[in-house]
């Protein structure tokens, strides 16, 4: 058997809700007392459902149509093509497409990310711990990302753009390129905490050094900025 299910914590177990909240102000007491019994399901829900509204507040306030009919222009789209574009974006469909999309490539992301930690801490590094806490350490840190995920919300519905930069970008000019993307990801603290968070739940269930953890994490948070950088 494995040290899970042979090692107690001696705190006392949270509630979910009081888990998530947990995560924010005593992350390490938080998932050592979840260590028995990973929760996953409630910040997965609250992710998922946030995901969705922010979604359709940066649909509604033009800024992905706009950024969408920008490309196209830089492309030398022709007036038709922009037009059928602002047509789409102003359909009933729009919508659904984006709260789907943005609900299934969450949920991806987040069981992508469970998945290679796994992989990482189990596998290469011997964490004989189960999925159910790579799940548990990713979707609470998911959670922390959403301040992340409202801030931009917000900037973009003042803005009407989604070239929001919360890390070192802002020191750049209006085209940073592919670098300058990857390094404002790289340097948004949101994120940071967010990983961070990820790799202490994923140390305190394995009852490991934190450097366990950010091995652990690692390969996902690179693939992150790589994406951030190709957007």
């Amino acid at each position: 058997m494995t040290e899970v299910a042979t090692v107690q914590s001696e705190l006392p177990e949270p509630s979910p809700l009081g888990a998530v909240a947990g995560v924010f102000v005593r992350p390490r007491e938080t998932f050592e007392a979840m260590r028995p019994h990973p929760r996953y399901w409630l910040p997965l829900a609250l992710v998922v459902a946030a995901q969705i509204a922010f979604s359709m507040l940066v649909l509604q306030s033009g800024a992905v149509a706009n950024d969408a009919v920008a490309k196209q222009e830089a492309k030398g789209a022709s007036p038709e093509q922009i037009e059928h574009m602002r047509t789409f974006f102003e359909s009933p469909a729009a919508p659904v497409i984006v709260g789907v999309g943005g609900l299934v490539t969450m949920a991806f992301i987040i069981l992508l990310g469970a998945g290679i930690a796994f992989f990482m801490g189990n596998l290469m590094m011997g964490g004989a711990i189960t999925y159910r806490h790579y799940l548990s350490a990713q979707a609470h840190g998911a959670a922390i990302g959403l301040l992340d995920q409202a801030i931009r919300t917000g900037i973009a519905w003042n803005k009407g753009t989604l070239d929001i930069r919360l890390g070192l970008g802002n020191l750049f000019g209006d085209d940073i390129g592919p670098l300058g993307r990857l390094l404002d990801a790289a340097t948004d603290p949101f994120i940071l905490w967010s990983t961070a968070i990820v790799a202490l739940g994923i140390s305190v269930y394995a009852r490991k050094k934190y450097s366990f953890g950010l091995m652990a994490v690692l390969p996902m948070f690179v693939i992150g900025l790589i994406l951030s950088a190709m957007r």
